[in-house]
């Protein structure tokens, strides 16, 4: 509401003048009329005579009201009458603003020619923390939930505890295990902070179970908080546990929404929304209580309030014959994801029998949007294999990798719009089964300690994203590594240290009858640093 459209209170708060202001007009001075000047100058004359022609102003105290109000008068005369200051000062301030608008619309219009614009740099710094923070937080112990008798299908119980390994060039680290919520006298996954360096921190665990109902083996990284993220692989049908944990390291409350996806697209289900995960504690779900019965599932962890970090564990038996145990990492969602590692078998027949399809090599893909794919097959030699089509908004597809040659493959999944990936590998022999889910990664420059648990035949992979040549370091050797070049060495448990720059890298474990691994996830934002615009 303006000043006009309120009551006035009194006669002197109305406008006495309406009239339009025209935008030609200018300031007006006000000119003295002679008899103004003659009023003013006999008043100057009568007080300096009273004084004794001193001109002592603390003594002018004899003027009279007609004296008083001629001077006034010849005063205010003098000055530009205050209307005409308000009406010329809007319309000043309104052509510096369309003039302002006008050189914006002519730069971004690009009618000046190149030698006349004037082109700035914006000043900036790029700013590392005086104690940078990273933090990661683990998949912690093998987890059962429900009883083996169906009384009590809440009851979570731990059947496996991890071992971990951090691999740290410098800082202070600590370690904090996080609780399980509604299970007192289980301890969840280790919370781990890495102060006072800049390279990245890393940190992975793993487990070889063999207990009642669950046997295999299983590495994992230490994931980074995320307000988003994905989880492919797992399986909610019928002799499959797929155990969700979602730890909060933080010291506020996160609201998580969790969507289960499946080859017919997301799953309605009802839970799924809000869920409270407790600051420095871990929430455990039974999927199937969200999506039963979904053969080939993608998740998606969005939260509120807080970064959290998400797993899954999946334990497959198949009658009183165990199938397999394995942890699944989260990964984004990227235009451009690379799978290492990913081995391919010789076929046994075995999944053509019925409720061993799954023992099958294949890749998975989800994209949420939808679009277009392409998909390289590179082969340790080299060689390389490509394949294209479209998938459809929301659906998980698997691809089935049978027709690959047997051997150790870097798969690159490309897309125009943002897409999720991983790859199922598996292990067939005759004491047992067991699979893993290789995941994507980006690519990371630089140096860092990679933690490398224990676990049989550890293996480095390393896939070049590089157009260009270059000589990077593993565990204090050089290799050379052309561009887009793979390479694969043996290392030791503990940690190896790894040079070079646009690097994908993963540690995959093998024997007959286990497999596992992960895929490394590139440097936290808090060692980056941020960019400072002045």
């Amino acid at each position: 509401m303006s000043d006009r459209d309120r009551e006035p209170l009194d006669d002197s708060q109305e406008f006495d003048d309406v009239s339009p202001i025209d935008d030609a007009e200018v300031p007006r001075e006000h000119r003295a009329a002679p008899e103004e000047l003659a009023i003013e100058a006999e008043a100057q004359a009568r007080a300096e005579a009273d004084t004794g022609g001193a001109g002592d102003i603390a003594s002018d105290v004899a003027l009279t009201d007609r004296e008083a109000v001629a001077n006034d008068a010849a005063l205010a005369g003098r000055r530009v009458e205050r209307r005409d200051v308000v009406r010329w000062s809007a319309r000043a301030l309104a052509g510096v603003a369309a003039a302002a608008l006008g050189f914006g619309a002519v730069l971004g219009a690009g009618a000046l020619p190149d030698d006349a614009r004037v082109r700035a740099e914006v000043p900036a710094t790029q700013v590392q923390p005086a104690s940078p923070l990273q933090s990661r937080v683990c998949a912690g112990p093998a987890l059962r939930v429900g009883t083996a008798d169906g009384e009590n299908a809440l009851a979570i119980a731990a059947i496996a505890e991890p071992s971990l390994v951090i691999g740290s060039l410098g800082g202070e680290v600590e370690q904090t295990a996080l609780g399980v919520t509604g299970a007192d006298d289980v301890s969840g996954g280790e919370s781990i902070v890495q102060r006072n360096e800049a390279s990245t921190l890393s940190a992975a665990q793993s487990l070889d179970i063999d207990v009642e109902g669950v046997r295999g083996f299983a590495a994992s990284e230490c994931a980074e908080t995320s307000l988003d993220q994905w989880l492919v692989g797992g399986s909610t049908r019928t002799g499959r546990q797929t155990v969700l944990t979602i730890a909060n390291a933080s010291e506020v409350s996160a609201s998580v929404d969790v969507t289960v996806y499946g080859p017919e697209g997301p799953i309605e289900s009802v839970g799924s929304t809000g869920i409270a995960v407790a600051p420095g504690a871990e929430e455990v779900l039974d999927l199937a209580a969200l999506a039963p019965g979904v053969s080939d599932a993608v998740v998606r962890v969005a939260s509120v309030g807080a970064p959290v970090t998400a797993h899954l564990q999946q334990t497959t038996t198949r009658g009183l014959e165990r199938g397999g145990f394995e942890i699944i990492d989260p990964v984004p969602a990227l235009l451009t994801t690379v799978l290492p590692g990913v081995a391919v078998t010789e076929s046994t027949g075995l999944e053509t029998q019925p409720d061993y399809d799954d023992t099958a090599s294949v890749l998975r893909v989800l994209s949420p949007q939808g679009g277009d794919v392409r998909v390289v097959f590179q082969a340790s030699d080299g060689s390389t294999i490509e394949s294209e089509g479209t998938l459809e908004a929301g659906r998980v597809t698997d691809f089935d990798l049978e027709e690959l040659p047997v051997g150790t493959h870097a798969i690159r999944v490309e897309s125009d719009a943002p897409v999720v990936a991983g790859a199922r590998t598996v292990a067939v022999a005759g004491e047992g089964l067991d699979f893993d889910w290789v995941a994507g990664g980006q690519a990371r420059s630089g140096a860092s300690a990679i933690a490398v648990p224990p676990g049989p035949e550890a293996t480095l992979h390393v896939v070049s994203s590089s157009d260009a040549d270059q000589e990077i370091t593993v565990a204090g050797e050089t290799v050379r590594l052309p561009a887009g070049g793979v390479h694969e060495q043996q290392v030791p448990a503990g940690t190896v240290e790894v040079s070079g720059d646009d690097l994908i890298l993963a540690i995959e474990y093998r024997s007959p009858s286990s497999v596992g691994g992960f895929t490394v996830s590139t440097q936290g934002r808090a060692a980056s640093g941020v960019l400072v615009v002045h």
